[in-house]
């Protein structure tokens, strides 16, 4: 059987690192830029994406969602969360562990 050497494993997830380039949060129907304060790969493997969320308005808030994107735009990561944010709170500061596994699937043999 094939399969990924331990170096193609690292590099995927470096190359998603190197990719992210922004991301966003969800507010009721509205999304909102968040900021990215950190990615690295951890000695666990898994990869860490720090980002703060700031208060987008008045008043108690509910984040819904996050998302990231990468470098064209497009989505590589949501995550459905339930985060309430007090009006005298400004920001929620949220990391992110993400793991990249890699299954094979079996095929019959005739």
């Amino acid at each position: 059987m094939a399969q990924l050497t331990a170096d193609a494993i690292t590099g995927y997830k470096q190359y998603t690192i190197d990719n992210i380039a922004f991301g966003k949060y969800k507010v009721g129907s509205t999304y909102y830029p968040l900021t990215i304060l950190s990615k690295e790969i951890q000695p666990n493997g898994k990869m860490l994406v720090r980002v703060q969320c700031d208060h987008p308005s008045t008043g108690n808030i509910t984040i819904t969602e996050i998302q990231l994107y990468d470098i064209a735009g497009r989505l590589w990561y949501t995550d459905s969360v339930n985060y309430s944010l007090a009006a005298v709170l400004q920001s929620l500061r949220y990391r992110l562990d993400i793991e990249f596994t890699v299954s094979v699937a079996a095929t019959a043999s005739t």
